[in-house]
């Protein structure tokens, strides 16, 4: 009987000893799990000042009815460049305000040639998605602002006159934004804006028309900077 209790005792004791003890998960509540890659990811997306500058492609608009019968007035593809100012509010909410300009022949076998210039204004809210990494951030975006189309018209006569048509516009897009250094990353994207060109100015004289609504597709590509910004892969 003493022999069996020794030998219960020696192994009692070689249980609870610290260095031979089994091994358990921690769980004091100081300790909080580890952080996902999700997670890291999404802390590590900048926030904060914004600054971008890009090229502007749009194709060309069509403005019909009301006092523009059929396509009365009609553009070709343009080109041009915008500027981009916007705060991050967060590691996935930003807003912007943006304007972009560009150039436009005029279209169609009953214009005459000439140019338009197309101008967007506008402020926006940009949302980035779950998806990609801290370098790599695909977004989409949705904007209210106004826009306008002008040129200088020429007479028979050779008399000249300002006209342009404007009105409001809403609009969404998506985009992709890759950093290639610590602030400053390359961004490209596509937007849809809806709205009609409504008022007319011609000269000294304005007036509001009921036209149809003119849809306009913008391709951008450009570089963004950060100033703030601390990425990681």
């Amino acid at each position: 009987m003493r022999h069996l209790m020794i030998c219960a005792a020696a192994g009692l004791a070689a249980l609870t000893a610290p260095g031979l003890a089994p091994a358990q998960a921690p769980t004091a509540r100081g300790i909080a799990p580890a952080s996902t890659n999700a997670e890291v990811t999404k802390d590590s997306r900048p926030s904060g000042f914004m600054l971008g500058v890009h090229s502007v492609g749009v194709p060309g608009l069509a403005i019909s009815g009301g006092e523009a019968q059929g396509d009365a007035i009609t553009t070709a593809f343009g080109a041009g460049a915008g500027v981009t100012l916007g705060w991050g509010f967060n590691s996935t909410f930003a807003a912007f305000t943006r304007l972009d300009v560009v150039k436009q022949k005029t279209a169609g076998a009953d214009m005459p040639d000439g140019s338009w210039g197309l101008v967007h204004l506008e402020l926006g809210a940009r949302a980035n998605l779950p998806l990609g990494s801290a370098a790599t951030i695909p977004y989409v975006t949705a904007s209210f602002g106004r826009r306008a189309l002008a040129s200088t018209v020429t007479f028979e006569d050779g008399g000249t006159t300002d006209l342009s048509l404007s009105g409001h516009s809403f609009g969404f897009g998506a985009g992709i934004e890759h950093a290639f250094s610590r602030s400053m990353a390359i961004d490209g994207g596509v937007d849809l804006g809806f709205g009609k060109f409504s008022h007319m100015k011609i000269g000294g004289d304005e007036a509001d028309g009921d036209v149809n609504p003119t849809k306009a597709i913008r391709l951008r590509l450009g570089v963004t900077w950060r100033p703030g910004a601390h990425r990681t892969a």
